[in-house]
């Protein structure tokens, strides 16, 4: 069993079960200093109206927000099960269960060994230049597997990952050459000059 924290979960990876389990970190000792910091800018009043405001319209992407800062973890879960369910996408590491967020179990897939700037020129081109909607989770070969010598995506709790995988899931999934180099491209695109 391998263990690894993230900023907003706790992974625990079963390789030999063949299975990933997610749990969320709940940051509530940021309630506090939230609460502290909207309510020492005009007392309870202007506090239940930021607070209200900020609730209902700001999204958990949404930085410095009481939703991301707060339950980010348990979003990014429940939006990780929700999407696979949803798209079935191939070039998702399928989400099996998820217990409301506060547990999920995904599917292990063997750690992507390529260098972050060839996965990152490589998604780029294949998606057209529309990872820049999530360039922190596309530009990080920690992010993804090979199952069956294929690409898929293991941290797909944002959800400014969602359009990447519904516009350009499946040629992701049936077009990523695991032997691109950034370095040869760049000379053939010069040779093409």
């Amino acid at each position: 069993m391998l263990k690894k924290r993230g900023r907003n979960r706790l992974v625990f990876i079963f390789p030999k079960l063949g299975v990933v389990v997610k749990f969320p970190i709940l940051h509530l000792s940021r309630i506090f200093g939230m609460i502290k910091g909207h309510f020492s800018e005009g007392g309870w009043k202007f506090f239940w109206k930021t607070f209200k405001h900020e609730f209902n319209y700001y999204t958990a992407d949404t930085i410095g927000s009481f939703k991301r800062e707060v339950f980010f973890g348990l979003i990014a879960n429940w939006n990780e099960f929700y999407l696979y369910w949803k798209t079935r996408s191939l070039f998702l590491q399928p989400t099996y269960f998820t217990l409301f967020g506060f547990l999920n179990i995904q599917k292990y897939g063997n750690p992507c060994q390529l260098q972050d700037v060839d996965l990152w020129c490589q998604l780029h081109i294949l998606t057209d230049g529309k990872v820049w909607d999530d360039s922190h989770h596309f530009s990080n070969s920690k992010n993804f597997s090979f199952d069956d010598g294929k690409l898929r995506i293991v941290d797909y709790g944002s959800y400014t990952v969602n359009n990447v995988v519904i516009l350009h899931g499946e040629k992701i999934f049936n077009s990523f050459n695991p032997a691109f180099c950034w370095e040869e491209e760049k000379k053939k695109r010069e040779e093409r000059r």
